[in-house]
């Protein structure tokens, strides 16, 4: 009897919290028509060619799945190909790039028509530090793209790496945040069109089955992010004009029904 009372306990909680987002998604001007679009299946096939920094990485293949799976040329950039074709086979076009040499991006960079970067460092000093890799690896790689005349520019980030935050001096994964938000500094500033993208820590699940809610930089916090959304909404910021200009968390909430943030871009301050 307990364990019922508790469970219908959060039922109702769980129905309060979906009311208040649907006055919340009124308040916005977001009428019933556009919220049964979250609810509708994804568009017809894409095309184009998509480059993909970190490609071989747990986020990069989460995400070349979702845009394989939406109809475009995954062209994954890695530092060995071997390793690559040896690891994962021949799923997608590799290409030979390191984001530390300028020269190897724009050969990478060429042809494609959007780039996703998911790069991170993962030494605290050295050649592979955040310093080399995710801020100047990321700064050779949106000007590589730019020059390439690459239509949109996608940087995973982190939500632990909200603008307002300082983690200058944190040693620890501080130094990791602190380069991202240089990153992120560095592409609003290119004039390069862009979306920059920052999961929470990673839930190793499929996407779309439970709701994700888009936080704005000045929001930005700790919170859990299913792998496979993460996948879900690069795809949709590749080509959604709503998207371009804009930066933003996800978290996980259970609240929302799956694929509400597709009609959240409009609560997203323009950068």
């Amino acid at each position: 009897m307990a364990k019922r009372i508790r469970d219908d306990r959060y039922e109702l909680a769980i129905t309060m919290q979906r009311r208040e987002t649907l006055a919340l998604l009124w308040s916005l001007g977001l009428t019933p028509t556009l919220i049964s679009c979250a609810r509708a299946p994804n568009p017809k096939p894409q095309s184009g060619t998509v480059l993909i920094a970190g490609a071989t990485g747990v986020i990069g293949r989460d995400i070349a799945t979702k845009v394989k799976e939406a109809g475009y040329t995954v062209r994954g950039m890695t530092r060995s190909v071997e390793k690559a074709r040896r690891e994962f086979g021949n799923i997608y076009e590799w290409v030979a790039g390191d984001v530390r040499d300028p020269a190897s991006l724009a050969t990478a960079a060429a042809g494609v028509d959007h780039v996703i970067s998911t790069i991170n460092g993962d030494e605290r000093t050295g050649p592979l530090s955040p310093e080399f890799i995710d801020f100047a690896g990321n700064r050779n790689l949106i000007d590589a793209a730019k020059a390439a005349g690459v239509k949109h520019f996608v940087l995973i980030s982190s939500a632990t790496s909200g603008p307002q935050v300082d983690q200058s001096q944190n040693p620890v994964s501080g130094y990791v945040r602190y380069f991202k938000t240089k990153a992120e500094a560095y592409l609003r500033a290119s004039g390069q069109s862009h979306t920059i993208i920052a999961p929470g820590r990673l839930k190793y699940e499929p996407g779309g089955k439970i709701g994700i809610r888009l936080l704005a930089c000045k929001d930005y916090e700790i919170s859990t992010t299913t792998s496979g959304d993460i996948g879900l909404v690069v795809v949709d910021a590749l080509t959604n004009p709503a998207a371009r200009g804009k930066a933003f968390a996800l978290k996980n909430d259970e609240t929302l029904i799956p694929g509400a943030w597709k009609i959240m871009y409009a609560a997203m301050p323009n950068e």
